[in-house]
């Protein structure tokens, strides 16, 4: 009894040391603002609100559960098939779904900062290292370092994925490819999927910069555990 007791509390004090952090971006210079998170997939003209932002810079998620309603024009321009929203950077993106086991989806893009009176005043780079925000804001000419950035998609239905990929890119010395690794369980709705960047192929800097040559990208769990990174307008 007592062994099994002591297994017990151990587990306890794990998970606790496992459990999500509140998501805070550090230095929030808005404090003086209603400032609301929000994704802009299908342009200005229809924001979304994901959550609100605290004075102190704590984010409370609240994702809705249905998308906004849009014209059939609107879905029919921004909403795509799911193998190109998670796989478009793939060589054969386009075949690595059928079209059976097709749903729609949309990459939501940046998490903009809105305020209570629809002022635009920043975005949040959600990041496991500070030192990736330049690279993902400018990875044509910005190096890359190890670590994980995330992303958020909408899919309108349960979609799981597990498999590989490559992606071929053309240098003056020939060919390199990124080899993507999937393993992706997304939930009707809105999910955060990781790209964890485990190998760079160095380049030149003169000529290119480097860039990540292999990418495991996996589905999270609720909110990412990570840096959320604020730059303001």
């Amino acid at each position: 009894m007592k062994l099994i007791l002591t297994t017990l509390i151990s587990l306890a004090i794990l998970s606790c040391g496992q459990s999500q952090t509140q998501p805070k971006t550090d230095n929030y210079p808005l404090g003086d603002l209603e400032v609301n998170l929000m994704v802009i997939p299908f342009g200005m003209e229809h924001p979304i609100k994901i959550g609100t932002i605290s004075k102190m810079g704590d984010i409370q998620f609240d994702f809705p559960k249905e998308l906004p309603a849009i014209s059939k024009e609107t879905e029919e321009n921004f909403m795509h098939d799911v193998a190109y929203t998670l796989f478009d950077v793939c060589d054969n993106g386009s075949d690595m779904v059928s079209e059976a086991d097709s749903i729609k989806s949309v990459h939501t893009g940046a998490l903009s900062l809105w305020t209570s009176d629809d002022r635009y005043v920043g975005v949040i780079f959600t990041v496991s290292d500070e030192t990736l925000v330049p690279w993902v804001e400018d990875p044509a000419y910005m190096e890359p370092v190890m670590g994980s950035y995330y992303e958020l998609i909408y899919v309108e239905k349960p979609f799981q994925y597990e498999g590989e990929c490559i992606q071929t890119k053309m240098l003056d010395d020939g060919d390199a490819t990124v080899k993507y690794s999937y393993n992706l369980n997304l939930k009707s709705g809105f999910n955060f999927v990781e790209y964890k960047i485990e190998s760079i192929h160095k380049t030149d800097p003169n000529v290119m910069a480097s860039f990540p040559d292999k990418i495991n990208v996996s589905s999270v769990e609720g909110i990412p555990n990570c840096k959320w990174i604020g730059t303001y307008f």
